[in-house]
């Protein structure tokens, strides 16, 4: 149970950070808050957005996934998941070797005066994308972790939420110090593994689907 736990750790930890290396919202305003405010400020952005996604989680663990859980829907879930993350993986490679990714991102002015952590939440809340992951993506890596009762939860959500809460921390750090970490060669390798990776996971998820359906 103990390697069956790790593998659901570490593969939440990829597929977030698939997602989180990606220029987004949330990325913006992280990016806004640490080069305005300092380090703490693009932080709290990602701890607002790990707060967010707790109480998904929770609904979802307690109540909704409950319902979803049934074979066919389990089936559709497991049908959009892996449609989604082909997808994902198909504008990263596409983008990163078209070279369209770039870590040079435009700042601009950010008037926000609500709190980083509100910042963090509402850029996550609003943002369509991410409500289709976890509606697709999350929710099936939710019923992967309800299999091991509420410890395969705790690894399924430590395991996302790090991925975001690293990159962002990084991002948040480099920004206050005014200089860069990462290489725009390593910022690329990491998104053509993370690509890669999406590709054996939506495999995963159909073949995951096709299963509840027999």
């Amino acid at each position: 149970m103990l390697l069956d736990l790790l593998i659901l750790f570490f593969s939440s930890l990829i597929i977030g950070y698939s997602g989180a290396l990606m220029p987004g919202p949330v990325l913006i305003v992280t990016i806004n808050e640490s080069a305005k405010k300092g380090f703490k400020s693009g932080f709290y952005v990602s701890i607002g957005h790990a707060l967010l996604e707790l109480i998904l989680v929770i609904l979802l663990t307690f109540g909704l996934a409950e319902i979803l859980s049934l074979k066919p829907i389990v089936a559709l879930i497991g049908f959009l998941g892996g449609i989604f993350l082909s997808w994902m993986a198909y504008n990263i490679l596409k983008d990163t070797l078209r070279r369209k990714i770039s870590l040079n991102f435009d700042i601009g002015s950010n008037d926000h005066k609500m709190g980083s952590m509100a910042l963090g939440i509402f850029t996550s809340l609003f943002n369509p994308f991410w409500l289709i992951w976890w509606v697709t993506v999350g929710l099936s890596l939710l019923l992967w972790s309800l299999e091991f009762g509420i410890i395969g939860v705790f690894a399924f959500y430590f395991g996302h939420i790090l991925s975001d809460v690293s990159w962002y921390g990084l991002v948040s750090f480099a920004m206050a110090r005014g200089k860069r970490f990462m290489s725009e060669k390593v910022y690329r390798a990491l998104l053509i593994f993370c690509g890669a990776t999406l590709i054996f996971f939506s495999i995963f998820f159909i073949e995951n689907g096709l299963y509840n359906l027999l």
